[in-house]
């Protein structure tokens, strides 16, 4: 009987430890598969008014100046300089943070791959929820490629802002 009991949670033991690492690996791939991020509650909301009346193109001025907008704030991250970098967040960011020091040691501690990337690679803008979101796959100081997805805020003098960015790990990808 005791050797049958044995047998029964030493199954029970292996089912578990499979089962627990599978479950997490498929949670995590599903929430940050590159090809497709997550919609909902990635992106802090924004002001701009329902999603349904935002149009659904860029002009090529625009896909210019969120690239501009982007490269200028990681231009900011290399120089240290926490008050440019953060004049590029949207206002709703701004008011988050409140400071740009705030801002800038949030992104030194959760962001490193964008706070001082070895290489940056821009990819096609994508709408998420009728917001465009410009991929930038970034090569971080520790050798690991991620895709940061920005979202983008256009303002009402027709600048455009960073309103979110999120990191996704490029699988199979390291040097």
């Amino acid at each position: 009987m005791a050797v049958r009991q044995r047998q029964i949670y030493t199954i029970g033991g292996l089912l578990v430890a499979i089962a627990l690492p599978l479950a997490w690996w498929g949670h995590q791939k599903v929430a940050r598969a590159p090809e497709a991020p997550p919609a909902i509650a990635v992106f802090p909301a924004s002001k701009q008014g329902p999603a349904a009346s935002l149009p659904q193109t860029m002009t090529t001025a625009d896909e210019a100046a969120i690239a501009d907008i982007i490269q200028q704030q990681l231009a900011a991250f290399q120089a240290d300089d926490a008050e440019l970098a953060f004049s590029f967040a949207s206002p709703d960011i701004q008011a988050q943070f409140q400071t740009a020091d705030q801002f800038m040691g949030m992104v030194q501690t959760m962001y490193e791959p964008v706070y001082r990337p070895q290489s940056v690679e821009f990819g096609a803008i994508q709408f998420i929820r009728g917001r465009p979101v410009q991929a930038v796959t970034v090569l971080g100081p520790t050798g690991t490629w991620v895709t940061a997805y920005y979202q983008m805020e256009k303002q009402p003098d027709d600048t455009w802002r960073i309103a979110g960015c999120v990191l996704a790990p490029v699988e199979g990808e390291t040097i």
